[in-house]
């Protein structure tokens, strides 16, 4: 009887423990993210209808710009250093031209605005393990080069003064921020971008990479940075098309999907490179109608905000100049194929001693946002205890996997039996195959994580417009409504599909979900194509076949069922454009949104060709002629291409061959590279660009 009352006692201390510690955690208030509404005046980047870019071109001298006085650019600097020191997420977004403010125009700078700007950096917090709680994003890939930058430049700028926040010396300061630069740059040259080809988050690497090139002091820091731009640039010329910037991706929005014109995010960085340049030839496309043309000029004369114009800045100084190769590579109206190996899944971090808890290793699992996989579930739990991040509004929740009756749990053992929904927010290692013609690109990352859930991956398009692409998705969610979340409607997917492609042909297949993963809040019994009929110059239904053409690309999708267009909805094409605003001629109306509703699978076959190749009529006539056989869950097509075979669960084979869906760094016509290069050599038959980053060397003929 003695033990049965032992037992119950225990049972009821841990029962108390255990309370006590989930009032305590579910008390624990997250720290505030972004400013609320009614204080959001005290942080703006728009001063009397002027921005913080035009501060910093009427600070610089600039004609152009408008003009400020000193209580405004006051009030515009006072602004942003109070948005840094609250500590608000992204807060190393303003960082980067208030640095550039403070060094470019000292001398026209009042003292007092110069006097706040380093106040505020000596007061900032730059990296996970400072003291303080806050709910700023330090870990994903273009937060971790920001902050290490900010941090660096101005442990460089304020060498010998005390930094107060963890009391460390600018010089101190410095030595701490390299190492993450080092890291950041080895693992870019390494395996390439985790967050690959996003035309959104591309442009927050660019502007810390830039204020480093600026104003780094260690040529060796700027050298490498320069090799790592050089590989930037590669990628996005390699995947880009008449200076529209569209490909598949680890992560993007609704806006950056839709098209050139309404999302990229880069277009004023590729102006100044070599958007200005193609500019002729896209203008000349006979196909073109006159919207079409203001739309492209209204991108080309588009002026950089406060996140770009540190790149363009340097551009137009000269002190960084793109490779002539690189530029040559994306003004070509060559066709070609371009394989590509970018970023890290949690086996490869694993395999390359990547998990741990030194700086390094949580970048790179943070830095592909892997939290909760098998491989690494175990170094999260730790690294947010140790640096007391339970405050965090993105990973707090984590708090609860610490209660004293949990850690008896093998959390490895269970994230490996369970395929719960936040692994599918690592953005994982995407095998990119892009075609690009003179007049459209289409794009895939090949068999990337299937039936996972998603986060914001873009698992595939086609580029054929300014304003016009096309994709599918599974929605998150149950299919109605979360038009505009992350994951959506339109973003990331419930479950990633098996996706391939070969040439100009792209095969997606759906499994629909029957069941709940932990973690989601209901599962779509559908999946819809992006396909708003009012930006096509021709479009037609046939049964499960849809034919369309813009300008002079053709598009052919086929389908394993009927697809009906939904009704049009104002929320859900708000979602699209991410709530801006564009004139009227410009938006959607009608019909959109093409889905598939019920079944176990939902196959897309879509085929892209072009006027230099055949006209839409003779087009129309093959695509019908040519062998489609469904089955369950794989699919059959034969085209010009080859006789494709897909099966939803892996198999790819192209012409009985079975297709690696694992690639090299580079494969492509004008560059071969493994994994972990040793140099990446990039030759277009004119031009040549030697890249050695671990020998500092970066060799342009």
């Amino acid at each position: 009887m003695t033990a049965v009352y032992f037992l119950l006692s225990l049972l009821g201390l841990i029962a108390i423990v255990t309370t006590a510690e989930v009032i305590y955690y579910i008390r624990m208030k997250p720290a505030q993210e972004l400013p609320r509404k009614d204080e959001a005046d005290n942080f703006s980047m728009v001063v009397k209808g002027k921005s913080f870019e035009e501060a910093y071109l009427f600070l610089s001298d600039d004609a152009n710009a408008p003009e400020f006085t000193e209580e405004e650019i006051f009030t515009m600097i006072s602004n942003q250093c109070a948005y840094m020191n609250r500590r608000f997420d992204c807060s190393d977004f303003r960082a980067q031209l208030l640095f550039k403010i403070y060094k470019d125009c000292y001398n026209t700078l009042s003292h007092r605005c110069r006097e706040l700007i380093k106040k505020t950096f000596l007061d900032f917090k730059y990296f996970m393990d400072e003291p303080g709680d806050d709910s700023m994003c330090y870990w994903s890939e273009n937060h971790q080069i920001l902050f290490a930058t900010s941090e660096y430049l101005a442990g460089q700028e304020w060498q010998e003064e005390t930094f107060t926040n963890n009391g460390m010396t600018g010089r101190e300061h410095m030595k701490k921020a390299e190492e993450r630069i080092e890291a950041w740059m080895t693992q870019r040259f390494n395996f390439g971008f985790s967050e690959y080809l996003s035309n959104n988050y591309l442009a927050e690497d660019i502007s810390p990479m830039a204020n480093l090139i600026a104003y780094c002091q260690d040529e060796k820091i700027i050298s490498r940075m320069k090799i790592i731009m050089d590989i930037l640039w590669l990628d996005v010329a390699l995947n880009s098309v008449n200076n529209r910037f569209v490909s598949t991706s680890s992560r993007m929005y609704g806006n950056n999907k839709a098209g050139n014109y309404y999302g990229n995010s880069i277009s004023t960085a590729m102006n100044v490179l070599w958007g200005v340049d193609g500019a002729q030839k896209i203008l000349c496309n006979p196909y073109l109608s006159e919207k079409e043309k203001r739309q492209i000029s209204d991108t080309l004369s588009k002026k950089p905000n406060y996140i770009s114009i540190c790149f363009t800045d340097i551009v137009k100084k000269g002190i960084y100049t793109l490779p002539d190769v690189i530029k040559d590579i994306a003004l070509s109206d060559e066709s070609f194929d371009v394989k590509m190996g970018c970023g890290l899944s949690p086996d490869d971090m694993k395999n390359e001693n990547l998990v741990g808890q030194k700086p390094h290793q949580i970048m790179a699992q943070w830095g592909a946002e892997t939290f909760t996989n098998p491989e690494v579930i175990n170094n999260t739990i730790e690294y947010l205890k140790k640096n007391k991040m339970y405050h965090s509004s993105f990973l707090g929740y984590f708090r609860f996997l610490n209660l004293t009756v949990l850690k008896i749990f093998n959390w490895e053992k269970i994230a490996a039996k369970h395929n719960f929904m936040p692994h599918g927010v690592a953005t994982g290692r995407g095998n990119i195959y892009t075609y690009r013609t003179a007049h459209y690109s289409m794009s895939t990352s090949v068999a990337k994580d299937i039936d996972i859930c998603g986060a914001q991956e873009h698992v595939w398009t086609a580029n054929i417009s300014e304003a016009l692409t096309l994709f599918t998705t599974h929605p998150a969610g149950n299919g109605n409504g979360r038009y505009g979340a992350s994951p959506g409607y339109w973003i990331g997917n419930g479950r990633r599909p098996m996706s391939v492609q070969n040439k100009n042909v792209n095969i997606t297949i759906y499994k629909l979900p029957t069941k709940k993963r932990l973690g989601e809040t209901g599962i779509a019994d559908m999946t819809h194509a992006y396909m708003p009929k009012c930006f096509y110059d021709e479009f037609e239904m046939q049964k499960n076949i849809i034919f369309a053409r813009k300008n002079g690309v053709f598009i052919a999708m086929i389908c394993n069922g009927k697809p009906e267009f939904r009704e049009f909805n104002e929320d859900s094409a708000k979602a699209i454009y991410k709530n801006r605003i564009f004139p009227d001629e410009y938006r959607i109306n009608g019909e959109f949104d093409l889905i598939r509703q019920g079944g176990e699978y939902h196959i897309y076959i879509t085929e892209l060709s072009d006027s230099d190749k055949e006209t839409f009529e003779a087009f129309k006539e093959r695509i019908r002629n040519n062998n489609v056989l469904f089955g369950n869950g794989n699919v059959s097509y034969s085209t010009e291409s080859g006789e494709i075979f897909v099966l939803h669960d892996g198999e790819f084979k192209v012409n009985g061959k079975e297709i690696n869906t694992e690639f090299d760094r580079y494969d492509c016509k004008f560059c071969k590279a493994p994994r972990k290069p040793d140099t990446i050599f990039v030759d277009n038959g004119r031009q040549t660009l030697l890249l050695d980053f671990h020998n500092i060397k970066r060799q342009i003929k």
